[in-house]
């Protein structure tokens, strides 16, 4: 697209999603402006009243009907964030604006959304980016080891991202969760379901490092940490293997573990096992410790709209305080940031992303089986 003195944001969705830091990024970006928030006629009451919130916050305009703003002129890209359960057909319709969309993750639900996702994303010829964690250092790092043949050709790639965040211990400990094959919910106030969300972090690093596409997928998913979790019946933690069709292997985890399970916001990186060698690139190194007489941060009483501190928004009216033990190299608050300027970089170039909508369908496609083969006790065939 034809690069414009600021790119104009239509933001879909409002606070208490991962639109809250998506926004954030938008708006340090001396190259976009926010213009408006908006979101479907069809939303909840209280989604719209979130919306509004971060409508009011950048001094924008809440359009509270999707046909209408998707009619404004002054859109040049769209960054889409509503519930799983309606983000399908939100997309769909945001795709026929004709303008480079910047999606959330994972990117749908069910198969049918994602491949009517690609499809029209595809037809449209737009630019779209799913959110991930491709633009931090450290990937980027193993990325160049790669390509560069250091490590040689590879052999296996793990990746993990797990959050410490909210108060751990807490899961009955007699549990033992049956996994439901297709999950018929995503939307909790007390929890999310962290294989779908979380996970997906780490299996799209594992597909973009190995450039393959899956042929099997091996999952597992429990409930280690949290009621929350439990009182909803989604998992905290899920693990899965996966077969490429190169005849690489991969693994990925991801989960929540609790505040006080990590010095930083939790562990997030991975190792790269080629014929040449194996290294790990790892968020947090390099790292400086710091030691002080001060007591360690306290977790405040949870809020009530949410419990698990997942949102930016109610961390702050928590205190959620920030981890300062360690001092990474790399901010993690700073990733968002990059991701959206990494996005913005492609528009400027005419350039593919590398988390582009055929990535974000295979890497939420190997998800949604990791789900039915956790349900089963046993390995899917996607290919």
């Amino acid at each position: 697209m034809a690069r414009r003195k600021k790119y104009r944001v239509l933001l879909i969705s409002g606070d208490r999603t991962h639109q809250e830091g998506y926004a954030a990024a938008f708006h340090a970006d001396p190259r976009a402006v926010i213009v408006a928030v908006a979101d479907d006629t069809e939303a909840s009451a209280e989604r719209h009243a979130l919306n509004r919130e971060m409508a009011q916050r950048y001094q924008v305009p809440y359009i509270n009907n999707l046909d209408e703003a998707l009619s404004m002129r002054e859109i040049d890209l769209i960054s889409v964030c509503p519930e799983i359960e309606r983000r399908g057909r939100v997309i769909l319709r945001c795709a026929g604006r004709g303008v480079p969309l910047f999606l959330d993750k994972p990117l749908a639900g069910t198969s049918e959304d994602i491949a009517e996702i690609q499809a029209a994303v595809n037809g449209a010829g737009v630019t779209a980016q799913m959110y991930s964690f491709t633009s931090t250092p450290w990937a980027k790092a193993a990325r160049k080891a790669l390509r560069s043949g250091e490590l040689g050709e590879l052999i296996a790639v793990h990746a993990e991202a797990l959050f410490a965040k909210g108060r751990a211990g807490t899961a009955p400990a007699d549990l033992v969760r049956r996994e439901r094959g297709t999950p018929d919910r995503y939307t909790f106030t007390e929890a999310k379901r962290e294989l779908f969300d979380l996970g997906i972090y780490a299996t799209v690093l594992c597909l973009w490092l190995a450039d393959s596409p899956v042929k099997q997928v091996t999952a597992h998913t429990a409930n280690y940490f949290f009621a929350e979790h439990a009182s909803v019946n989604v998992e905290d933690f899920g693990a899965l293997v996966l077969e490429f069709e190169s005849g690489a292997v991969g693994s990925a985890i991801g989960g929540r573990i609790g505040f006080y399970s990590h010095p930083k916001i939790g562990p997030h990186g991975v190792t790269v096992v080629g014929t040449g060698g194996t290294r790990t690139f790892s968020a947090w190194d390099p790292h400086v410790e710091v030691f002080a007489d001060e007591a360690r941060p306290e977790l405040p009483d949870p809020h009530p709209a949410d419990p698990m501190s997942m949102w930016r928004s109610t961390q702050a009216e928590s205190g959620v305080p920030r981890k300062m033990g360690w001092l990474a190299f790399e901010d993690e608050a700073d990733w968002g940031n990059k991701e959206v300027s990494s996005f913005l970089d492609c528009l400027d170039a005419d350039r593919t992303p590398d988390v582009g909508v055929d990535l974000a369908a295979s890497a939420t496609e190997v998800i949604l089986a990791a789900y039915r083969s956790a349900a089963r006790g046993e390995p899917i065939q996607l290919t």
